[in-house]
């Protein structure tokens, strides 16, 4: 990727005030999450306005492009901005971070719902407010259905112990304010599913188009065609961490029910280290067998404990940047004092395009997540 350009638009009319912005910014993608821009504007231009009166960079009312070969690789909301100096610098958000703090403000209840059309349904919520509407379309479903006809469920486990809850729909009710960004936080959580955003140009560019793509069971795929090898590509010196805060040799997991009828079951394994154990929870779960197979994952990943949370890397053939896309499996190679040769496959959470030609890339260790499907 070359020539990068910075767009600025107005949130609320969709007026374009800069095509050219005169910008330096490091643009970071996210995901399932938000990314952020950080950049100064050139001096001669920090206090410009825009044809309406208002700054050129509004916060909550100026939108940023990032393109690059004629393609919107990044798009984000202002939410800050200062002078220091001469310079003015500025901070964009991704659009989800738009959600964060925004109370559902309907009822809403569904018997057998796909995650997806809830996130779809409260981004139409979100958007249908005077001065609300950003545009954004929710794209992409999964096998998964949440909220059941009401009824009273009890069970006895294998291990003789009596469970209780009521089960019901998937409500939202306005009297409870829910955040919307929060909800959809847990949903993909729960569900599990990934979600990335997209932008791009209308077909006679005349305006930019945005998307939220919920990828079921996953975002992005294994990148065997991709090298990522230090002292090729990558610049930055690989530290692998042993992170012993979230090694575990026994998992317990709590489920449906309250109190001493709540779905209980644990695993562990003897590994000659000390006894360490972490405690998986999560009300949805009401069965025993899906439970088993939940902290049976638990106890694989926090078995674990060599990681690599982020390198360096530099415009290379093994891999160009921009080649890779969040969520993909990348194998890193690296030669460590202590630990002799290293090879492990991890998962890109983010990246920061910190130049043209180089980028760090934010990595949690691929056999560490759990997919639906």
């Amino acid at each position: 990727m070359s020539g990068w350009n910075y767009i600025a638009q107005r949130a609320t009319t969709g007026e374009f005030l800069s095509m050219e912005l005169p910008l330096t910014a490091t643009p970071k993608w996210a995901l399932s999450g938000t990314g952020f821009l950080t950049g100064t504007i050139a001096p001669d231009l920090g206090r410009l306005r825009a044809s309406d009166g208002w700054l050129l960079l509004e916060e909550w009312g100026t939108l940023i492009f990032a393109e690059a070969d004629g393609i919107i690789r990044w798009g984000g909301i202002v939410i800050s901005s200062e002078f220091d100096g001469p310079e003015w610098k500025v901070v964009a958000a991704e659009f989800s971070t738009y959600p964060h703090g925004m109370p559902y403000g309907g009822s809403y209840s569904q018997i057998g719902v796909d995650p997806a059309s809830v996130v779809r349904h409260l981004w139409e919520h979100l958007q249908s407010h005077p001065d609300g509407n950003l545009g954004v379309t929710v794209v992409g479903s999964t096998p998964v259905r949440i909220g059941t006809d009401p009824e009273d469920v009890s069970f006895t486990t294998g291990a003789g112990t009596d469970v209780a809850f009521r089960a019901g729909p998937y409500e939202l009710n306005w009297w409870e304010s829910p955040d919307i960004g929060r909800e959809i936080s847990a949903l993909s959580n729960q569900t599990p599913f990934d979600f990335v955003e997209q932008h791009r140009w209308n077909a006679d560019r005349t305006d930019i188009h945005h998307e939220i793509v919920i990828g079921y069971p996953r975002a992005g795929r294994r990148r065997s065609d991709l090298s990522f090898i230090q002292g090729d590509n990558v610049t930055s010196v690989v530290t692998p961490e042993l992170d012993g805060d979230e090694f575990a040799n026994e998992v317990v997991g709590l489920g449906a029910g309250e109190g001493a009828g709540a779905v209980r079951r644990n695993t562990a394994v003897r590994d000659g280290r000390l006894r360490r154990v972490y405690v998986y929870s999560d009300k949805g779960v009401s069965s025993v067998e899906r439970m088993d197979a939940l902290i049976r994952d638990e106890l694989t990943v926090r078995q674990r404990t060599l990681s690599i949370d982020s390198i360096t890397v530099r415009e290379h053939p093994n891999a160009p940047i921009g080649s890779w896309a969040l969520g993909d499996d990348i194998r890193v190679q690296a030669t460590v004092p202590w630990l002799g040769e290293v090879e492990l496959w991890c998962r890109i959470t983010a990246w920061e395009l910190t130049s043209e030609h180089t980028a760090t890339l934010s990595l949690a260790r691929s056999d560490s997540f759990v997919y639906g499907g």
